[in-house]
């Protein structure tokens, strides 16, 4: 290690928190992605308005990228804002904000070099914040939650943390970072899985720094402003908007031979000095610089991990020594197969309103081409809403039924089934006869299909206690049964707030493979979804308004919502019940987010449970939704402030349903299919994980 001085320069490389980013360098990138920008919101969370290039390029284009609003922050500690002298009425003790929508940028405006400070000055649109302007303090989060797109150069140490900021509120970014932030165990998991990737520009980027940086000999000088400079060899922009990279084809010419791509010491893998240098026709795993991420094509290549520190996280599979020799860290590549991009075409039994389906094809590689349900009314919403899938309405245990559907999976090629077998025969008294019970005659069904069509992989869900009851004696039985049809099991408890779900619903997941084992899902993200944050937006009707079809009247204010709302344009199923007047009046002397604690006992009626006649609770999941969430007196189904239950779109949002998903039938059918659904976002992870396991299997 001592006389690699490669290894030794990363470790002791001088502190760049206080480099700021040339104008150029972002016209350069940021002209790259002017659609994705059209009537966004834009963050500049580390950008001082009065010197940022940040701020000064939205300001001077914001007309071309058509933005909707922009806004920059800064904190009052850095160099750069004790430089400020534009303005003597900001109080350099806390940090600045800058304001601007289309309102004060119209269509008549343009701003220039030449005015851009007098411009921000002569409208004041630079005022202080309450805090100090650091981007992980509350002020400061509010910002991020309105905004659709960040853009900056955050400070280098604490690129970590802002990035995973950045992905725990699902937002789209264009950072500028070291390429050693490639490896971050918070940031190489989404490189890995193709959730993020590097942008245009890869390389050499030059900086303004602070007046009290040292002058050095090399990459450093200043201007004739003297304004000083330092410039950095391996700088990248990092970003999840998408990037077309088909002039950036790797031309590999080199053969493989061993002796010019030694083995590592320690892992099945051959060393590759530099990308030029990855061989054309080597079929297993290929550790390559970092600067390979500029190129990767994921058709092409996967990325299997990176040899760092052999124990940072997951994906660090070992440490790069060659020859006894540690060599500096790596990314791990293994060429692909061509079988990547199948479809994975699904059988969905007992489907319902199909919201595990929903949820799977939220990942563009699985397709539901075959459903069964035996209540017409209640699948009617996944026909309407999935028009090419061929749903078959009857009961499996017919012979007729269930030969049609055998029939037509394989004519559609299913390689892959899903579903809920509703059980009731699992309890203390079932256990006699176990799946022999005729109440688990559907359970045993679902298993036959899966006999009959051998798909790769399937996934049952059911309710929680299943795998609990009779001390596991029921879990066990299953898993035998499916063991003895040739697959692997993985199961658990599955609870949808740690995927995105604004609500908090515990699921048994049984994922079966004929293959390798497939892992449950992990939760994506760091913080649940709030009632607040899924249904704000729609806190305007009293009992008995809405109607089945109508307009947005507010906007989206968080993160979700818009999320919910991407390309619907009218808000189906917001209609409140016709609760009757004893009920409203009930629900008047219950305060905001509490429950039947504030009822008079003569009006507590004969519900014996605490949750009844509950409120939601902005700041929280909601409870479980079911299939009586309309009743104001069942469960904590009230709406957190209003005298009202909560309506079937509200109950959709805290089911993770987007709003294009509308539902069909009468308003029993309705809130049945939703109460009943798996949330679409649990569907997702599922889906998620499973294309991710199977992928990497297929190398």
């Amino acid at each position: 290690m001592k006389g690699n001085s490669i290894l030794n320069k990363a470790k002791h490389s001088e502190n760049t928190d206080e480099w700021y980013t040339d104008y150029a360098v972002i016209e350069k990138e940021v002209d790259q992605y002017k659609e994705h920008f059209n009537n966004k919101i834009v963050l500049c969370n580390s950008d001082d308005p009065f010197k940022s290039s940040f701020a000064k390029y939205f300001m001077k284009n914001f007309n071309k990228l058509k933005l909707k609003k922009l806004i920059c922050t800064s904190y009052k500690d850095s160099n750069i804002h004790k430089e400020i002298s534009f303005n003597n009425e900001l109080d350099l003790n806390y940090g600045y904000i800058l304001l601007v929508d289309r309102t004060i940028i119209t269509k008549d405006v343009t701003i220039t070099d030449e005015n851009y400070h007098s411009f921000i000055l002569n409208n004041s649109l630079v005022k202080n914040l309450e805090g100090d302007g650091d981007f992980r303090s509350e002020e400061c989060l509010e910002y991020l939650k309105e905004a659709d797109i960040t853009v900056t150069n955050p400070p280098f140490s604490k690129f970590k943390e802002l990035f995973s900021i950045l992905e725990e509120h699902n937002k789209k970014y264009l950072l500028i970072s070291n390429q050693n932030a490639i490896l971050y165990k918070e940031v190489f998991p989404f490189i890995k899985n193709n959730l993020t990737w590097s942008g245009y520009h890869f390389g050499d980027m030059a900086f303004k720094v602070p007046k009290s940086t040292p002058a050095r000999k090399t990459r450093f000088w200043i201007d004739d402003t003297g304004q000083k400079w330092r410039s950095l060899g391996n700088a990248m922009w990092l970003t999840n908007l998408p990037v077309n990279k088909e002039n950036l084809e790797l031309n590999l010419t080199h053969k493989y031979n061993s002796s010019s791509y030694p083995k590592y010491d320690h892992y099945d893998a051959i060393h590759v000095k530099k990308v030029a240098e990855i061989p054309y026709d080597y079929e297993g795993i290929m550790g390559v610089p970092l600067t390979y991420i500029k190129y990767h094509n994921k058709k092409k290549f996967t990325i299997i991990g990176e040899a760092n520190h052999g124990s940072d996280n997951q994906y660090d599979l070992f440490k790069p020594i060659v020859n006894g020799k540690e060599v500096y860290k790596r990314i791990l590549i293994k060429k692909n197969s061509g079988i990547k991009d199948k479809k994975y075409k699904i059988l969905d039994l007992f489907c319902g309103a199909g919201g595990l389906s929903h949820g799977m094809h939220l990942n563009k590689n699985f397709e539901t081409v075959v459903a069964l349900d035996i209540n017409e009314k209640l699948s009617q919403t996944l026909k309407n809403n999935n028009p090419t899938i061929d749903l078959i309405i009857g009961d499996i245990q017919n012979n007729d039924i269930k030969e049609k559907v055998i029939k037509n999976s394989l004519e559609r090629k299913v390689n892959m089934v899903v579903g809920g077998p509703p059980c009731q025969g699992f309890s203390l008294k079932g256990k006699k006869l176990g799946l022999e019970d005729p109440r688990n005659f559907l359970f045993v069904e679902y298993l036959n299909v899966v006999s009959e069509l051998q798909p790769e992989v399937f996934v049952i869900e059911n309710v929680k206690s299943l795998l609990s009851t009779s001390n596991g004696w029921f879990k066990n039985q299953i898993i035998s049964e499916i063991e003895n049809l040739g697959y692997t099991v993985s199961v658990g408890v599955l609870n949808a707030r740690d995927f995105g779900v604004p609500q908090s619903r515990e699921r048994a997941i049984f994922i079966c493979s004929k293959n390798s084992i497939i892992e449950l899902p992990s939760p994506t993200v760091l913080q649940p979804v709030t009632v607040r944050e899924a249904i704000e937006d729609l806190a305007y009707l009293n009992s008995s308004e809405g109607s089945f079809e109508q307009e947005y009247i507010t906007p989206a204010i968080s993160s979700y919502q818009k999320k919910m709302r991407e390309g619907s344009n009218k808000l189906y199923n917001h209609q409140a019940s016709n609760h009757k007047d004893i009920a409203i009046e009930k629900l008047k002397l219950i305060p905001p987010e509490k429950g039947k604690e504030y009822l008079p006992k003569e009006l507590l009626g004969k519900q014996q449970y605490k949750s009844t006649w509950g409120r939601l609770r902005w700041d929280q999941p909601s409870a479980t939704i079911d299939t009586r969430f309309d009743a104001a007196s069942n469960g904590t189904n009230n709406h957190p402030f209003l005298h009202r239950s909560i309506t079937p779109r509200e109950a959709a949002r805290l089911q993770s349903f987007d709003d294009n998903y509308i539902f069909y039938g009468n308003k029993v059918d309705i809130r049945v299919q939703i109460g009943n659904a798996v949330p679409p976002l649990m569907g997702k992870a599922i889906a998620d994980k499973i294309y991710r396991s199977l992928e990497e299997e297929s190398i």
